[in-house]
């Protein structure tokens, strides 16, 4: 369970960098949780997937399961709630997001709308640590997508990406690194 706050509180942060992760409440909570839609499902996504081990909780996850379905439809946010993604995980703009539950993401990823993120082959991506999508990319197949990289809008990755780019186009390809100075997080 303490995991599973720490994961929420992270999300929190995420939305307002301005936050510190220790004075994060249920009043912040609240209030992001009515306000943003892409952080009302990864929040309900967080608590499915903690609540499907718990047996004497059955009851409850078929429910959340069945909100969750409702949400996903509701905003246009299609993710597994198998989903291994670290916290600090952001939707800034909802609508017409699919992540495949096979993906790997790590902490602090922001993401816009129109993203796809899926298997080709049966192999998903493996996503690093503090990576911005922007909207309309494409990322699919058993690729690795480093640390610190920023993806642009529109792009097609399909191939691997070392930490520390920016990448864009069609097909994804190097256009610039992020340094200590341009980095978003």
């Amino acid at each position: 369970m303490k995991d599973l706050i720490q994961l929420i509180k992270m999300d929190i942060k995420s939305y307002d960098g301005k936050l510190n992760i220790n004075n994060i409440g249920f009043r912040q909570f609240l209030y992001r949780y009515f306000k943003t839609p892409g952080f009302k499902v990864t929040t309900v996504m967080r608590i499915c997937k903690f609540l499907e081990t718990r047996k004497l909780l059955k009851p409850l996850y078929l429910l959340m399961r069945f909100k969750y379905r409702r949400l996903q439809v509701k905003y246009g946010i299609q993710i597994g709630h198998h989903l291994n993604v670290d916290g600090g995980f952001s939707i800034n703009h909802y609508g017409g997001i699919v992540i495949g539950e096979g993906a790997k993401i790590g902490k602090n990823f922001n993401i816009r709308q129109n993203v796809s993120i899926g298997h080709s082959k049966y192999k998903t991506p493996t996503i690093g640590d503090n990576v911005i999508v922007g909207a309309g990319a494409i990322i699919i197949g058993g690729i690795t997508i480093g640390n610190n990289v920023t993806i642009g809008a529109g792009s097609v990755v399909t191939k691997s990406f070392p930490d520390n780019a920016v990448i864009a186009g069609n097909p994804a390809k190097i256009i610039g690194e992020n340094t200590e100075n341009n980095k978003a997080f």
